[in-house]
């Protein structure tokens, strides 16, 4: 009898560990201050367009409640498989709500050839510059000028930064390369980039190689921007727990809804482990805004314009930093995998 409730007792315990083992792990959630934070300075935003081609048109997202006086602007580069501000909306409120005017140029005219539409960004950001001046509502801080640029978008916004000066943009003395891709565009002569402007390069380890290579030349070829002034990053897919970060083109997206139905639901660690198809990668994505949104996109962007901006400083700091490398905890305690920062990839 003894024995029996020994054996019970050990059965009890080894139910109760698989039970915990079996509960899902979620990922961190957005932390309440600091960089990618959401303590912002603003509750809402508005927008208006303008443009009557499709390759004119462009959308601007302004901070609200309150409405600022004066703010900086941020141009956003959409990839050319996600060509709507839907799929980026979680950066652009929190952009707004952090006190920035976002435009989103939708530059993909029709019949269009594509080796226009750097230039219909170019037109959208002067026009853009000129409506805000008559409408009169926000003035815009033309010192204060980011560029954010996602697959192709990334290089187009390369090639933006590097051609500002000739066509009389604003120095962008903030610019994010995000999961390049240089399948339709030739990267221009990237020494036109301003030597005042911090730039980090994102790339992803569930990037194919050629995307991955176009990262790396992007960083070497604006060598105008001193080594200080420009990092490296290398994002580690993590699919310990729910849902799975991946690391791939699709991880840069913030849509608040879903632009198309999710194919998996339930279980998805271990349909991308059996299945390994990055064609299938958008929809095993589960959440629209996690922790790869949060910790990367959004805390990049905060971290330059802070350095840039607000400290003058170099991204020396950041680089060293073991808290940039840091990417918070599964539910369980068990650390993210971190980031991987460097100035030499």
């Amino acid at each position: 009898m003894k024995y029996i409730k020994t054996i019970i007792v050990i059965v009890f315990f080894l139910f109760c560990t698989l039970c915990e083992a079996a509960k899902i792990k979620y990922g961190p959630v957005q932390e309440s201050f600091g960089a990618g934070g959401r303590d912002y300075h603003h509750k809402s935003f508005t927008y208006w367009e303008s443009g009557i081609f499709p390759h004119e048109r462009y959308l601007v997202f302004e901070p609200a409640e309150p409405t600022p006086s004066k703010a900086g602007v941020v141009l956003i580069i959409h990839d050319l498989m996600n060509p709507l501000p839907n799929y980026y909306m979680g950066q652009i409120r929190h952009l707004c709500r952090k006190g920035w005017i976002v435009l989103f140029p939708l530059y993909q005219g029709t019949d269009q050839p594509t080796e226009h539409y750097v230039f219909n960004i170019i037109r959208s950001v002067k026009d853009f510059l000129k409506q805000s001046f008559e409408k009169n509502t926000i003035q815009i801080d033309s010192t204060k000028f980011g560029i954010f640029g996602h697959g192709s978008g990334a290089v187009l916004a390369a090639n933006v930064a590097a051609t500002y000066e000739y066509f009389g943009l604003p120095i962008p003395k903030v610019l994010v390369i995000t999961m390049p891709d240089r399948t339709y565009f030739k990267l221009f002569n990237l020494r036109g980039i301003s030597r005042e402007t911090r730039m980090a390069v994102i790339n992803g380890d569930k990037l194919p190689l050629e995307d991955a290579q176009t990262a790396v030349s992007i960083f070497y070829t604006a060598n105008r921007v001193k080594t200080v002034n420009k990092v490296f990053i290398t994002v580690q897919s993590d699919y310990y727990g729910q849902p799975p970060l991946i690391a791939d083109r699709f991880s840069a997206l913030s849509p608040e809804y879903p632009p198309k139905e999710r194919v998996v639901v339930n279980r998805r660690n271990e349909y991308i482990h059996t299945y390994k198809s990055k064609k299938f990668a958008p929809y095993v994505k589960a959440d629209d805004i996690e922790n790869f949104d949060w910790k990367v996109d959004f805390r990049v962007f905060d971290l330059l314009a802070m350095a840039t901006f607000d400290l003058n400083t170099n991204l020396t700091n950041i680089k060293k930093s073991e808290e940039f490398r840091f990417m918070g905890y599964w539910s369980d305690g068990k650390k993210v995998k971190p980031l991987i920062v460097t100035d030499r990839p």
